[in-house]
């Protein structure tokens, strides 16, 4: 087997009063981390949750409807792509019930200006009671609960953490920002741990993690930065797949497989 080598810069935060954990580190990640999840396609599905208003919306889901731990996943500005449903299925052959919840109601994009346009319609009243379907869908007692959202979705995905603090045991965002905007009383209640990896060209979700870093003190965040990724490295659709990376893709699975395992299955 063999093995790859890549820099990773990590700056992890535990619940500390300054900048003394900043670190440097080699990631290790094998061609062939995900040999089987690669190989197995198609093992999930679209569902219905309801609202509290009687509404149903919809989610595509995947992993076992009993399993100890689950996930709501909050998708990137062009909505349940094929890049979504892979990551839900991916978390379902790892064991948790997993869903990515739809915030445009039964439309995709596969271009950046309709996504925009998607995007720019979305209301917050309503995104946020299909985020809430999706928790009330999750949640079950003793089922630890973790929220990720990708770009756009990264700061909703907060959202849905600071909705029921106590349900939550991680959030992560990947290549997101804007979490560090919101309102200090939210944030006062935040209980859990986060994880926000991007790459070290896209400037916006590397300022939003430094932000939090130094204004919540308090709160746990680890941050990773890959060498050398942009924006939407792990989405094909973005800019046509310029900056696609399947390598910082594999080694963002690599560091988000180890936290959720850390949080969710201990």
């Amino acid at each position: 087997m063999r093995l790859k080598f890549f820099s990773v810069l990590i700056l992890c935060s535990i619940c500390l009063t300054g900048f003394s954990a900043i670190r440097f580190e080699a990631s290790i990640v094998s061609e062939n981390y995900f040999p089987k999840t690669d190989t197995v396609k198609n093992s999930g599905n679209y569902i219905w949750i309801k609202s509290v208003n009687g509404v149903a919306y919809r989610a595509y889901a995947a992993g076992p409807e009993n399993a100890g731990s689950a996930i709501l996943v909050v998708h990137d500005f062009f909505g349940v792509t094929p890049a979504t449903m892979e990551t839900v299925e991916r978390l379902g052959r790892l064991g948790y019930r997993t869903i990515a919840v739809d915030l445009y109601k039964g439309k995709s994009a596969n271009t950046h200006d309709s996504a925009l346009a998607f995007m720019k319609a979305k209301d917050r009243k309503e995104t946020d009671l299909i985020l809430q379907a999706g928790i009330n869908y999750l949640k079950r007692p003793g089922r630890k609960l973790a929220s990720l959202g990708f770009s756009a979705g990264g700061v909703d995905a907060m959202k849905a953490n600071l909705m029921d603090p106590e349900a939550f045991s991680a959030t992560v965002i990947i290549y997101g920002g804007d979490y560090d905007k919101i309102e200090q009383a939210s944030i006062e209640k935040l209980r859990s741990p986060v994880l926000a990896i991007t790459g070290s060209l896209d400037e916006w979700p590397v300022q939003a993690a430094l932000n939090f870093f130094a204004n919540e003190k308090s709160k746990s965040i680890e941050i990773y930065i890959y060498p050398g990724a942009g924006h939407a490295y792990a989405q094909p659709l973005f800019l046509n797949g310029k900056n696609y990376d399947p390598v910082a893709t594999r080694v963002t699975w690599n560091v988000m497989d180890d936290f959720l395992s850390r949080h969710l299955k201990n």
